[in-house]
Parts: C-alpha cells; sequence; structure tokens
C-alpha cells in the first residue's frame, strides 16, 4: 500500500514538472505583439467594413495576449462573427458555448450576450441543429431589442425566419419578414430589400394559387430594385422565382420571357440545368412538345437525380400526348429509378454517419488501452525533457532579447521612413499650391513681359523641384521592390522557423511602405488616380447610386501603373492571355495595394462579389486558388 502511495505521490510531482515546463516553453514561444484590448478593439472596428481584415488580424493574435476571462470571450465571440462574414463554415460549437457561458455569467452586457447567442444560433444553423437554432435566436431576441441594435435584430430576423421557412411553419416566416422588411427600408439597404421580397414570394407560392397575385406583386417590386442597382445577382435570383410563378399560374409565355432573360445573365452552367427544367415545363404547358422535349433532354445532363426526374416526367406527358406508350412507361421507369436514386443517396449517407461514429468509437477505445504505454514514454523521457526545456528556454531567452533589440531597431527605422514619406508627399502637395498661386499671377501680369518673365522663371524652378520630389518617390519604391525581393530570396532559402517569422514581418512592413509610397505617388501625380479615388469615396457614401470609372479613366491609370511599375501591365497580359480588360483592372489594384473592401467600392458590387472575381481570375490563369493571390500578383514582372 505504501509503494503505491509512494509510486502515485512520484507520478504526480513528475505531471507537474513537465506541465510547469511545458508552461515555461508557451510563455517563452509567445512573442509580445501589443495590448489584447487593443487589438480586440481593432479587430472589432474592422469587423462591419473589412471583415476579411478583421479574420486575419484575429487569427494571428498570439494568444499570450488574451490573459483574462473577459479577453478570451470576446476574442472568440469577434473570431466566430469574423469567420461567419467570410463564409467560413464552423465544425463544432465548443468555443462559441464558452462565450456564451461568460456573458451570461456576468449577465451586465445586453449587447455582447445578445451577440453570443445570436452566433452560437449561427454556428448551430450551419450545423444543421434547427430544434438548437431556433432555442438560441430566441433567447437572442428580447437582448437584441433591449440593446437596440438594428443591423443584428434585422440578420436575426432573417436568419430565424429562414429556419422557420425550412420547417414549412409558413405563417411565421413571413411574420418574421415582414419586421425584417421595415427595417431594411429604415436603414435604406436595397439591394437585401430586394431578396427579402424573394424570399417573401416563395412563401407566397407555397401557400397556394390563392396568394400568387400577391407573390406577383413582391417579384416586380424586386425586380425593379435589381434594374435600378444593376445588380445582376439579385436579378438572377429574381427571374428564376418569376419563372416558377408563372408556370405554376399557368402563364408559360410569360414563363418563357423571363426564363430567356435568365439565361442571358446566368453565367453559372451548374445552374442551367434547372432553367433548362423550367423552360421545357412551359414549352409542354404551351404545347410545344419538340421544345420541351429538346429542354427536358438537356436538362437530363444535371448531375442532380431531382432534376432527372422531373425532365423524366415532361418527357413522359409529351410521349403520352403522341400516343408512344412504350417511351412513356420508358421514361416513367427512368423517373423511378432516380427517385430511387435519391434515396439510396440519402441511406448512403446515414452510412457514412453510422461508419465515422464507430471509428471513433474504436479510436478512443485504442486511446483507452494504450494509456499505459503513453505513461511510459513520459516517464522515461522525462528527464530529457527537462534537460531539453531548460536548455531551449536559455537560448529563447538570449534570441528574445535579440529580437527585441532588432524589433526597435525595425520600428524606428519604420517611423523614420513613414515620417519621410509623409514629409515628401506634403512637400508635393506644397509644390502643387505654389504652382497655382504662380499660375495665377501670370494671368494677372499677362500685360508685364518682365513680371512674366520672372514669374515664369519661379514656375519652371517649382516643377523641377516637384519632379525631384516624385523621382525620390520612384527611387524608393524601386528600392522597397529590391528589398521584396532580397527578403522573399531569403525566405524560400531558409529553414530556420524563427528567423522566417521574423523575415515574414519584415516582409509585410516594407510592402506597406511600398504600397504607401504607391498612393503617395499617384496621388500627387496622377489625375486619373484621384479621380477614382473620388467615385470610390462616393460609391462608399451613396450605395444605391454607384458610379462607374470611365474607360479613358482607366486606360491613363493602367498607363500610368505600368510606368511605376516596370512593364507590369505588359508582364500580366503577357502571361496571361484570358483575362479580361475587368480583370487587368482588378489585379492593378491589387498590385498598388488597394484593400478588397476599397475594391468593391471602386467596382460598384459587393465584397463577396470581389472575392467570386479573384477565384475566378486565378481560374482564367490556371492557377490552383490555394496560390494566394497578392503573392502571385506581386511576382509578375514584364
Amino acid at each position: 500500500m505504501k509503494s503505491l502511495k509512494h509510486q502515485t505521490k512520484k507520478h504526480n510531482r513528475l505531471i507537474y514538472y513537465l506541465c510547469l515546463f511545458n508552461l515555461i516553453f508557451v510563455t517563452f514561444a509567445c512573442q509580445q505583439k501589443g495590448s489584447g484590448n487593443l487589438l480586440l478593439s481593432t479587430a472589432d472596428s474592422l469587423m462591419s467594413t473589412r471583415p476579411d481584415s478583421a479574420l486575419y488580424l484575429l487569427e494571428n493574435i498570439c494568444l499570450s495576449e488574451i490573459k483574462t476571462p473577459a479577453q478570451k470571450a470576446k476574442y472568440i465571440l469577434l473570431l466566430t462573427q469574423a469567420q461567419d462574414k467570410n463564409y467560413i463554415t464552423p465544425t463544432t460549437d465548443s468555443l462559441i458555448r464558452i462565450a456564451t457561458e461568460y456573458y451570461d455569467s456576468i449577465n451586465n452586457d445586453i449587447a455582447m450576450q445578445a451577440k453570443t447567442h445570436y452566433y452560437l444560433g449561427r454556428v448551430y444553423q450551419e450545423l444543421g441543429n434547427n430544434p438548437a437554432t431556433i432555442r438560441e435566436f430566441l433567447k437572442a431576441m428580447p437582448l437584441v431589442k433591449q440593446s437596440k441594435d438594428h443591423k443584428l435584430l434585422c440578420m436575426l430576423y432573417g436568419n430565424l425566419g429562414y429556419v422557420y421557412f425550412q420547417q414549412d411553419l409558413l405563417d411565421k416566416a413571413d411574420s418574421l419578414y415582414v419586421c425584417e422588411e421595415e427595417l431594411l427600408k429604415q436603414e435604406a439597404d436595397s439591394a437585401h430589400l430586394a431578396t427579402l421580397l424573394v424570399q417573401r414570394a416563395g412563401i407566397c407560392i407555397m401557400k397556394g394559387h390563392a396568394f400568387h397575385a400577391e407573390a406577383e406583386e413582391f417579384l416586380n417590386q424586386a425586380l425593379s430594385i435589381a434594374e435600378k442597382l444593376n445588380n445582376t445577382y439579385v436579378e438572377i435570383e429574381v427571374l428564376g422565382v418569376l419563372r416558377c410563378l408563372y408556370n405554376d399560374m399557368g402563364e408559360p409565355k410569360k414563363a418563357i420571357s423571363y426564363i430567356r432573360r435568365e439565361l442571358m445573365l446566368q453565367k453559372d452552367t451548374a445552374q442551367l440545368y434547372g432553367i433548362y427544367l423550367s423552360l421545357g415545363d412551359a414549352y409542354r404547358r404551351s404545347n410545344k412538345n419538340d421544345s420541351a422535349v429538346y429542354y427536358a433532354y438537356k436538362s437530363l445532363a444535371s448531375p442532380s437525380f431531382y432534376t432527372k426526374a422531373n425532365a423524366c416526367t415532361i418527357l413522359e406527358d409529351v410521349a403520352r400526348k403522341k400516343g408512344d406508350f412504350a417511351e412513356a412507361i420508358h421514361f416513367k421507369d427512368n423517373y423511378e429509378a432516380y427517385m430511387d436514386s435519391t434515396k439510396q443517396l440519402e441511406h448512403t449517407k446515414e452510412i457514412l454517419s453510422a461508419e465515422e461514429e464507430t471509428l471513433l468509437q474504436q479510436s478512443e477505445q485504442k486511446h483507452r488501452s494504450n494509456i499505459s504505454l503513453y505513461f511510459y514514454y513520459i516517464y522515461t523521457g522525462i528527464s530529457f525533457i527537462i534537460i531539453f526545456t531548460v536548455f531551449f528556454a536559455y537560448k529563447r531567452i538570449k534570441y528574445r532579447q535579440k529580437t527585441q533589440q532588432l524589433k526597435q531597431k525595425q520600428d524606428s527605422l519604420l517611423q523614420t521612413i513613414s515620417a519621410q514619406s509623409i514629409q515628401m508627399k506634403k512637400e508635393v502637395e506644397n509644390k502643387d499650391a505654389e504652382l497655382e498661386e504662380l499660375r495665377q499671377k501670370c494671368n494677372r501680369y499677362n500685360g508685364d513681359k518682365q513680371k512674366l518673365d520672372q514669374l515664369n522663371s519661379c514656375l519652371n524652378e517649382l516643377l523641377e523641384e516637384k519632379n525631384r520630389i516624385c523621382t525620390k518617390l520612384e527611387n524608393a519604391i524601386t528600392n522597397k521592390e529590391k528589398e521584396i525581393e532580397l527578403l522573399t530570396q531569403q525566405i524560400q532559402s531558409s529553414d530556420e522557423t524563427r528567423h522566417n517569422i521574423h523575415l515574414a514581418e519584415q516582409l509585410t512592413n516594407i510592402k506597406k511602405e511600398k504600397n504607401y509610397l504607391f498612393d503617395s505617388l499617384l496621388t500627387s501625380r496622377s489625375v486619373a488616380y484621384k479621380t477614382l479615388i473620388t467615385i470610390k469615396q462616393h460609391n462608399y457614401e451613396n450605395p444605391d447610386e454607384n458610379k462607374k470609372i470611365p474607360t479613358e479613366i482607366w486606360e491613363t491609370l493602367l498607363y500610368e501603373i505600368d510606368q511605376l511599375t516596370h512593364g507590369f501591365i505588359k508582364g500580366l497580359m503577357g502571361k496571361y492571355e484570358r483575362l479580361s480588360k475587368e480583370d487587368v483592372y482588378f489585379c492593378c489594384l491589387v498590385k498598388i495595394g488597394m484593400k478588397y473592401a476599397d475594391i468593391a467600392y471602386v467596382f460598384g458590387c459587393t465584397s463577396n462579389a470581389v472575392y467570386k472575381r479573384r477565384d475566378a481570375i486565378l481560374k482564367r490563369m490556371d492557377v490552383e486558388t490555394k496560390v494566394k493571390f497578392e503573392i502571385l500578383i506581386e511576382e509578375i514582372q514584364s
């Protein structure tokens, strides 16, 4: 008995030392990068306008900065919110539940408590757990109303309504959509309002023929908004529901007209099969059997068994009308086969789920059986771990001191360069003001030749000074590009992780400096760039009145950027000939360091559309999507 107690005490002591040394290791492994509260506040401020930047910042926060339970809860909530806004599907609810339990326990921050219950509901919604989703959304509802967060309340109404819609609780869903519609009108969010009207029309269609007129009214309003905004995605969504509505109403001619419009706008080939199916059904209702058969056969190429089954229904009906009962029976058999396939597919999913659960249980059982073996390895290796940890801690302290010195030197250099860049930009602006003043004086002394000669001489001197400043900016940009190339080569050739992290930080700072210099030079020299920035600001302030960049402005800006980047445009178009003009415009804005959120305002579209364009450009470049787009653009040369 004493021997057993002695072994237990020894085991506990060893575990304690192991945990202690692990804590030392983690403490030295994380480098201090700033105040946790400051980083979280920065991520929170970026969330609404630049969720991609907020996600990047949160994913790169050192966990040692998250010290208190309040910081941890806020970090988890912001991370879940950023992932939701960036369309990242969650895999578990374990993290957000920690934040929810914390804010429920303190019970004095209604706004954060409301958000945690809402985003816990969103996680359950993405995981397909509808009962848990509704439970969390209903908990969040009074809290959101109490906090008076209209945007969050609008999202809550929309998502809760969609869950009710999925469960065929149409009246409950529509009542929530009505509340959301009032909020959207107050917020003047036209694009989301059009989408909401489409959802309300879908509810009316499901209610039956008595509500078709109301559905038609909703869809006409939505179509008018989409056409006014020139929003192709919303317009396609509206047209898709309109064709279904008119097919149900027995007006195939109207359905066909909307289907043809949708075919002209739809670029996603995966969505065409459903459109072909609707077109075939409309022709069948119009007794144009040959056309119905043609489009029904085209929809048979769909990978969806449901689409194939419905196509067989059309072909069976046409065959019966023609009196070809053998062919009708053939298509009926095919219909039943496709429906059986859908059931088999669902059955297969159930089998895979059961198999995954069984494998997990086996893995846990195997893990338990090997626990004794794991402890043996821990006991035999504990001495080595202690020695290695002490040695590593000593080396880490030395490395951290050296890194801190380099960091201070780097920060000082960065401040100096930033100050110099700002000073050069101010000098250019001052020269422009002086030039304008001299030009006005030249106009006033037009008759005095002597005075005019003096003014012209001063004007030429100022122009020369401005050109010298611009030349300094160009040289600074060239130097930054050389530094970026050198650091990239060092990172690729080095196998030391810690060294690479330091080099990567330097590379990020230099890229920021280069982008700032680009902006300074273009702002001081390019009228086209100033026009682009003005239109971007207008689109940001007026989302319902987006302006387009004139072609001549784009062409001028491309020429100027090509000159500054030593042939970037030529290199891009020569290497990737499949890119369109709009693709080239997009690549140029990325090249000069413009954020995706700002690019969205330049093109007058949503951030989601910008990411889709980026992915489409990568496909046209025949590049795998895992390659970072910004790095690819940076490496393009003439």
